[in-house]
Parts: structure tokens; sequence; C-alpha cells
């Protein structure tokens, strides 16, 4: 399975004691109201020796239903945490992703139980990071803090690694903490932070290019006695260039081959991205060339990586001499996909599309859907990140010239009345929206049919929206264009 869970699947499931949670608070009345006589409030009802069950013979069964009664909610929960993990994995496997509402109700579900465990709060945080590329890094964040606040009054059990977890969601979603009050949170709920946990602030500190913080974590795990592995060196890194070092960052390769550990493909990544963020692309190359000359094979992953922080950092003009060096490996599409839809959420719509025109063969994210159709997952998400209609019909006219789409600017506006969005927020183009609206809608006869579509290319010759939008429907319902031209000069 992806890296969603890789602790979850190691679990062995049993409804007897797989999700047990200790410290649960139980509703009821106190034992005593159950063999005391008393039933209904005031009433009180006498009954003799003979009627009324002794009350050890009534704790016992008072006993043996609880314990039905915990080994029932015990299966139930083993089975909810089941069907999550199938449909989380399915999704991660088949897309590389999962979706926002797929992910909520799973939430709510395990809330309705009222005892959700601590597998399936780990499965949810851990679900709330860059498997989540159509959500925005705010929005992910304030996700993963509702599930933590939710399942902690409902009483889960968290453990160091549910805050691992929700360290890895804030480097995942670039946000900014205090590494010091999250120890100090840690050390409230009386949880003892282990390497992982060290590892990460670092890596928090370092993400910030804060390497006197980053130092400060540095000397407690020396204090401690924790080894200094590959992952805090690849960290340093990151700091280093981020605090406007580069030669310093170059350097801790060879501080790792003083302490014995030799610099991975990771940290090799590691440097080659903190180039690309500074444009320079002569170093870059060098770096590349000698991770070549040790044996390391960079996959397409992780070209695009580096792919990803270039465009974050502005250095979208050298994106083609990364890009050619993309062998187009199994897997690429989807990795591809998610690489886009991350683009897109932070505005980097014009990579994304980019990328988008490196597409190997002519496929499709849908299967239902006509082969030649590439890029319906970038329209709508494009749609559903309120990118203006302007820009929306540039994209769309240059997929369907080069014959990547066929019919895009339909598609699209399929996709805002899907998602209840207006061409445009001025009356005129909510009007227009809805006029196109009728020409999705099956026709009743072809002279209704023509009498919409001139109807709504009227409309828009008076509205900016129509300008691109006109054209696309007008071929639509029409099979030729001179069909077309003599309709719209009636």
């Amino acid at each position: 399975m992806a890296a969603l869970l890789r602790s979850a699947r190691l679990l062995k499931f049993s409804p007897s004691g797989l999700l047990q949670i200790p410290g649960v608070k139980r509703s009821g009345p106190p034992l005593s109201r159950l063999y005391s006589g008393s039933f209904g409030g005031s009433r009180s009802v006498g009954c003799s020796r003979k009627l009324c069950p002794a009350p050890e013979n009534t704790l016992r069964y008072v006993a043996r239903k609880r314990t039905r009664t915990s080994v029932a909610i015990q299966s139930k929960q083993a089975q909810d945490f089941d069907w999550a993990l199938n449909k989380l994995d399915s999704s991660v496997r088949r897309t590389g992703r999962i979706t926002k509402t797929l992910l909520l109700r799973i939430f709510h579900d395990i809330c309705r139980t009222g005892y959700p465990s601590g597998n399936q709060a780990l499965l949810l945080l851990r679900s709330c990071g860059t498997l989540l590329p159509e959500v925005p890094l705010e929005e992910r964040t304030q996700l993963a803090h509702h599930v933590w606040e939710k399942l902690r009054d409902l009483g889960a059990q968290y453990d160091v690694s549910h805050y691992n977890a929700l360290l890895k969601v804030y480097l995942q979603n670039e946000f900014k903490f205090s590494p010091t009050d999250f120890l100090a949170k840690m050390e409230a709920a009386n949880i003892q932070p282990n390497r992982v946990t060290y590892q990460r602030l670092i890596a928090a500190y370092c993400q910030n290019g804060d390497i006197e913080g980053a130092s400060t974590i540095l000397g407690f795990m020396k204090n401690k006695d924790l080894p200094i592995t590959e992952a805090v060196f690849n960290s340093l890194v990151t700091g280093h260039a981020r605090a406007g070092d580069i030669e310093s960052a170059k350097n801790i390769l060879t501080v790792m081959k003083g302490a014995g550990i030799e610099p991975g493909p990771d940290t090799y990544i590691s440097l080659l991205t903190a180039y690309a963020e500074k444009g320079d692309m002569e170093s870059f190359k060098k770096t590349l060339e000698v991770a070549e000359s040790a044996d390391f094979t960079l996959m397409d992953r992780d070209f695009m990586q580096v792919i990803f922080s270039l465009a974050k950092a502005g250095q979208q003009q050298h994106l083609p001499e990364v890009v050619e060096r993309l062998r187009h490996e199994r897997g690429y599409v989807p990795d591809a996909m998610n690489l886009c839809l991350s683009l897109i959420t932070q505005g980097l719509e014009d990579s994304a599309f980019y990328i988008l025109k490196t597409f190997p063969t002519l496929q499709s994210d849908n299967l239902n859907t006509d082969s030649s159709n590439v890029g319906n997952f970038f329209l709508r998400h494009c749609v559903n990140m309120d990118m203006p209609l302007e820009k929306l019909g540039v994209y769309c006219k240059e997929l369907q010239e080069a014959n990547f789409h066929s019919t895009p600017l339909i598609f699209s506006l399929s996709c805002a009345l899907e998602s209840k969005k207006t061409a445009d927020e001025n009356v005129k183009g909510a009007r227009f929206t809805h006029k196109a609206s009728l020409l999705l809608a099956p026709p009743h006869s072809a002279s209704e049919r023509q009498k919409q579509t001139c109807n709504t290319l009227k409309m828009s010759r008076y509205t900016h929206v129509g300008l691109h939008l006109g054209p696309c429907l007008w071929w639509a319902r029409f099979q030729t264009y001179a069909k077309c031209r003599t309709a719209s000069s009636n």
C-alpha cells in the first residue's frame, strides 16, 4: 500500500482486542438503580424475594451484558476501520490521491459510532496532507485540526505516533508553527517525543530557513543519544539553502560522509531542489551528473518534486530543462495529474498546463468518456478554483487546437453547472449560463433545439461571457459551420 498507512497495515485485526479504547466514559444509570427496585422516578414497587433476583446475580447479568456490548462495539469498530482503510487504499492505489468528500464521509461515519479508535484517528490525520492535492493548504490544516479535536473529544487516545502524524501534515501543508510550543503540548499530555518527532521538528525549522532553531533540536537529539539519520542531513541541506547559504548546503554532503553516512537519492534531490529554487541550473546539472555517476537513478516522481519547487519559487522559465528529463515511466500519468492539481491549487495553472501537454499518450482520466479527451481533471479543477473565464477559454482553445480535447468549453460549462457556479458574476453572465444550461438538457424537437441555440447565440453577442462559449455551443447543436451561419443570420 502507499505511504498512507504504513503502520496501520501491519496491524492484526481482532474484534476482541484491536480497537479497545481505555478511559472512555460510558453513559448509563448507576448500578444500584438497576436492582434497587426503583423505576420511573419516585415510584417504588416492592417485590418478594422469590420474584426479584439476588443482587449478586443482577451484577453478573449486568457485567455479561456490558461485556457483550463492548465486544459488539469493538467488532463494529474493526469492520468500520477495515472498510475505511480499503476505500482509502483503493483510491490511493488507483489515482495517488483521495477526495475531500470521501475523507469527510469516512470521518463522519467514524464519529457516528461514538467510539473512535487510535488507529482510525491515525488514518484520518495522515490523509490531511499531500493526498488532498485539490484542497488548499490552509484548508487541509484546518481539517486536520478539526479531526484532532473532534476525535479527542469523543475519547480517542493519542500517542506519539499521532503527534508525529500531525507534524508530517504540518510539513506537507507548509503550516508555520512553534516547534517549542509543540513539544510543550506533548509534555503536557505526558507524551514523550521520539527520534521521528525530533527529525520532523528539525525539518519544520529548516523549511523556514531557521538553522538556529534546527541546531537547538539537534542538540536535544545528541543529549538523548538519538542517531542523526540521513533525513536530518537532508533537512539541513534545505535549511541552509533557504537561509541563503547555498555553499553550506552543498558542504552538508561532505559532513555526511565524515559521519559515516553516504548521501542517498533523497539527499541529492534536496540539493537539486535547492539549486532549482535559486534558478542555478548550471549547478543543478552538475549535481545531477554527480548523482548519476554514483549510480543513483532519479525517478519521474523525484523530478516532479523538483518541478513543483521550481514553479513555486517563480522559476517557471527553467521548467523545460527539468521536464525534458522525465522518462514517462509506468504510473507517470497519475503522478503528473496530481502534480497538475497541486500546482492549480496554489495558483500556478500555467505550469500545470505545461505539464499537461507533456502527457505521453492521449488518455482520459475518466474511462467512460471519449479517449481523445485529455485534461478533464484539469478543466474541472480550474472551474472549481474559480479561474477567470478568459484564461479558461485560452486553455480550452489550446487543448482543442492540439486535439487533446474535442469539446473543452462544453465540458467546462457542465462542470460549472454541476458545481453551481455562474460563468460571470454579473447578471448578464448568470443569464447566459442559464441559457446555456438549456442546451445541455435534452431537446424535445429539432425546431426547439434550433430556437434554443439561436437564443443563446444572440445572448452571447451582448455578453463577454459568450464570446468564447458561443462557437462551442454552436458546434454542439449543428453539424456544419454553414448551418450555424445561416441560423445566426436569422
